[in-house]
């Protein structure tokens, strides 16, 4: 009985260790990934990638939220007040996206002038 308590604690508790692994989400991810990279940078032709990179997926993002902007302006019936709400959500997501996007560009254009700086020096 000792036995079978421990062996089944044990499991539980790996399962739990495994557990916060798997409870980050993939822009929680992403997110620690991109900061390894920044952090991880140091000659210029890597803050240069890193940084081309970055502008890549704000310029992404710009291009999403825009289209959520487009979606939302166009009509496809159905109720008044779901697509009023459908609206009110997906400009909110636009907007989510356009401050990612500036936060993307604003690290991405800090990173460039950082390997500039190096390359001159």
């Amino acid at each position: 009985m000792k036995t079978t308590k421990i062996i089944a604690t044990g499991i539980l508790a790996m399962g739990l260790a495994t557990a916060n692994l798997q409870a980050l989400d993939t822009n929680e991810r992403l997110e620690l990934l991109e900061s390894a990279m920044i952090e991880q940078a140091t000659t210029p032709a890597q803050k240069s990638a890193v940084s081309e990179y970055l502008a890549n997926v704000a310029k992404e993002k710009v291009e999403m939220a825009q289209a959520l902007r487009d979606r939302a302006g166009s009509t496809r019936g159905g109720k008044a007040l779901s697509q009023m709400n459908e609206k009110k959500e997906l400009l909110r997501r636009a907007e989510a996206l356009e401050k990612e996007a500036k936060k993307y560009q604003t690290v991405s254009m800090d990173l460039h002038a950082a390997s500039m700086q190096v390359a001159q020096n």
